[in-house]
């Protein structure tokens, strides 16, 4: 029996035409449709490659007729230029040189390396265009149509008309290209506008703009050009360090040592501060209604600025009233109340508080190994106590709450989501996954047969004890772990540079 004959080298070509220019079309439009609009040019230069591809291989194809001067330079000759054919290559070269820029770059993501800046892309793609055009003239028109003729006939008027339509573009495009070679920010930078201006991330730099994402969470796009004309501030460059400042008026009555004193040591407390420099005070004014101190401190970048600034003002006022020290008001206040209901009112917070702290102590993450007096004070002033019935959710799977809870008396069960209950009798805890990690409760928790009362410690009051100490908080994200429902936990699989940049790859080239 005879054997079939291989297919010819047309029939080939036409195989490959029939599988590729379909599937080209189908990753066009993936990539068309991928969120973030970065890959919206090669998906459109793979889609102009399959149709146009398409019918350039059904000969459907028209020429457009050129008069230049014959290769003798004297006579001339017409030189016809195949529209469909010629756009097809063109859009053809453009995808080979987005792909070939891409798969760099993710070749240098799989060794660690940063990727390449935007221009250096945009140059990547220039010369790899630029090769590819010559290779295209080579082969079709090099008989015909010299590559003198070609320059003069064709780029002398095209580069005029473009280079007067496009100054102010390619204005930015120079802008664009010195802020990128010189580094002066990279994405993900905090950047402000002039003295007290807007203050937000470089979201993306662009050889024409830069995009901003504002503190509002708004896209603020900017021209290169006005970037480099204007004031301009890198909040993260050559460092993150920043100084800030909290002014505060305390009354005559308090010693300025003492004051001092006591702000140092909030101060100092807070894990955002930096120590060098060293935090100072200073005594700036004597006011109407009482001296003004100035409290001077370096903090590690703005991302943690207004955080570190609710902190020690927060942690200044408990530290003040803890002190019996009075921040004194600027205008004269009359109070109404009774002295016998102000005294129940003082009482009743000050049981409440008492209360609380022995609640904590009998809790190990809270007792006297743990935190200290004033730590444990802090927290049992921002808790609330509540009582909760036989059998009544104090926890509801799938909630987003982020507070953790402390038994205070009776007990409360934990039910998993495979069946499996645990039981919290007094001083016990639960919670602080979702406290630590910031996910929805994971399981539900209810007060047993006899009820239960519980104190509910909220994430502000937990985390500033937590940054202050590491050793605290990685106790507590050891017992987060410990307690999260196995069946969530999903590793990820250490992956090879090789399989990683396949893997990139056929995630941008597959159909679907």
């Amino acid at each position: 029996m005879p054997f079939p004959s291989l297919p010819t080298a047309t029939s080939m070509i036409d195989i490959a035409a029939m599988i590729g220019f379909p599937y080209l079309g189908l990753v066009s439009l993936r990539l068309m449709r991928a969120p973030g609009g970065e890959l919206v040019g090669l998906g459109m230069s793979m889609a102009l490659t399959a149709v146009l591809g398409f019918l350039a291989w059904f000969d459907f194809d028209f020429a457009i007729p050129l008069t230049v001067l014959a290769p003798d330079g004297i006579a001339h000759t017409t030189v016809d230029i195949p529209v469909i054919r010629t756009a097809a290559e063109m859009a053809a070269t453009s995808a080979v040189a987005g792909l070939l820029v891409r798969a760099l770059d993710g070749w240098r993501g799989a060794y660690g390396r940063e990727p390449l800046l935007r221009f250096q892309r945009t140059g990547l793609w220039i010369v790899i265009m630029v090769m590819s055009v010559l290779a295209i003239y080579q082969v079709h028109f090099a008989t015909t149509l010299p590559i003198r003729t070609a320059i003069l006939s064709i780029g002398g008027a095209s580069v005029f008309i473009i280079g007067l339509a496009m100054q102010s573009t390619l204005g930015n495009v120079f802008a664009g290209y010195g802020l990128q070679s010189s580094h002066v920010f990279k994405k993900g930078d905090f950047v402000q506008f002039g003295h007290k201006g807007v203050v937000g991330t470089v979201f993306d730099s662009t050889l024409a703009t830069t995009r901003i994402i504002t503190l509002d969470g708004e896209m603020l796009v900017v021209p290169n050009s006005a970037v480099l004309k204007g004031e301009f501030m890198n909040l993260d460059q050559p460092n993150s360090h920043l100084r800030q400042s909290i002014k505060i008026s305390i009354s005559y009555e308090v010693p300025p040592a003492v004051f001092k004193d006591i702000a140092l040591q909030v101060l100092l407390s807070e894990a955002t501060v930096l120590r060098t420099p060293e935090p100072v005070v200073w005594l700036v004014d004597f006011g109407d209604s009482g001296v003004h101190y100035d409290l001077r401190f370096w903090i590690e970048g703005y991302r943690v600025r207004d955080d570190t600034l609710d902190r020690v003002r927060t942690r200044m006022w408990y530290a003040l009233a803890d002190a019996g020290i009075e921040i004194p008001f600027p205008i004269r206040t009359i109070r109404m109340a009774a002295s016998d209901e102000e005294q129940k009112r003082i009482t009743a917070t000050r049981s409440r508080i008492e209360q609380s702290e022995k609640a904590l102590c009998a809790c190990e993450l809270f007792n006297e190994t743990s935190i200290t007096d004033l730590e444990r004070k802090e927290l049992a002033r921002a808790a609330s106590e509540k009582a909760h019935a036989p059998g009544a959710l104090v926890i509801r799977r799938g909630d987003t709450s982020d507070s953790m809870f402390v038994v205070v008396s009776g007990s409360c069960q934990l039910t998993l989501p495979s069946g499996e209950r645990i039981t919290f009798e007094r001083g016990g805890y639960f919670g602080e996954v979702a406290l630590i990690t910031h996910d929805v409760r994971g399981a539900d928790v209810s007060a047993s047969d006899g009820g239960a009362v519980v104190l509910q410690l909220p994430r502000a009051s937990v985390m500033p004890i937590l940054r202050r100490r590491p050793e605290f908080m990685v106790r507590m994200q050891t017992i987060a772990e410990e307690r999260r429902d196995p069946t969530r936990i999903r590793p990820k699989a250490k992956r090879g540079r090789a399989r990683t940049l396949v893997r990139q790859v056929w995630a941008l080239m597959r159909p679907i």
